[in-house]
């Protein structure tokens, strides 16, 4: 059957056991042989987005901003640390994820404005994390380090669509796909692609065109990990597939 994850998660513990290979330079992020590893992780895609890394700059971004931390429209933030960021966690690589472009970095204006920058936004009445503190802070932006997170997003055509219907959930959904520019056009094009290319195997099944055994070679190709936007095909195939291609194991 296939993974319930809607964005593909990833696990940080067995790329964080590779410590021992980044030194201890005060900006650790730039250290060359971390930001392969990292990029090498996910296969040379954005940790986000799902977009393809090959041939561009690789921010290492700070999922908790390092230097100082913005508040995105009405949402709460911490803000004790507006003006100096989540500065104790900028060398802990577990606050480490991989961005492109699109994500990493405020671009366009108005509805068209999108990118993660410094903003961070908090669930309402979050506690509020501190160098020295416990607190479970809440963030507003999913995570596509945490197993819960991933299950609440998805796609459709070549839209990033939250899960859930209303509540928390939904708004969680709908503020990280705009700050994680998923929507940004460039990506839905790149995205739309990968639905159609799945969805056209679907209909040639349905059609008797191709085998079962070949349309699910197809299939596994378009959900390996190592593709870009695999988890738009996994969402196609959710959406689309009959149950007896549902019920096997891809």
């Amino acid at each position: 059957v296939l993974k319930k994850d809607k964005i593909r998660y990833i696990e940080l513990e067995g790329l964080l056991k590779k410590r021992s290979r980044w030194g201890h330079r005060a900006e650790l992020w730039t250290n060359p042989c971390l930001k392969d590893d990292f990029r090498n992780w996910f296969y040379d895609k954005c940790w986000y987005t799902e977009a393809m890394l090959a041939g561009s700059d690789m921010p290492i971004d700070h999922f908790r901003p390092k230097a100082a931390v913005k508040q995105y429209e009405r949402y709460d933030f911490n803000e004790p640390l507006k003006d100096c960021g989540y500065f104790w966690l900028k060398n802990d690589p577990s606050n480490y994820r991989v961005s492109c472009t699109y994500a990493n970095r405020v671009t366009g204006t108005g509805k068209e404005q999108g990118g993660k920058g410094t903003y961070f936004p908090l669930c309402p009445n979050s506690p509020l994390l501190t160098e020295n503190g416990t607190e479970e802070e809440k963030p507003l932006l999913l995570d596509p380090c945490n197993k819960d997170d991933v299950c609440l997003l998805s796609f459709l055509e070549s839209q990033a669509v939250p899960v859930a219907v209303e509540g928390l959930e939904r708004e969680r959904a709908e503020t990280s796909i705009k700050l994680y520019n998923l929507n940004n056009t460039f990506i839905k094009a790149e995205r739309v692609k990968v639905w159609d290319d799945t969805q056209r195997a679907l209909y040639r099944y349905k059609t008797g065109k191709i085998s079962r055994e070949v349309c699910l070679e197809d299939l596994k190709i378009y959900i390996s990990r190592d593709r870009c936007y695999s988890a738009c095909a996994i969402a196609c195939i959710n959406a689309l597939a009959p149950d007896e291609l549902k019920k096997i194991s891809i």
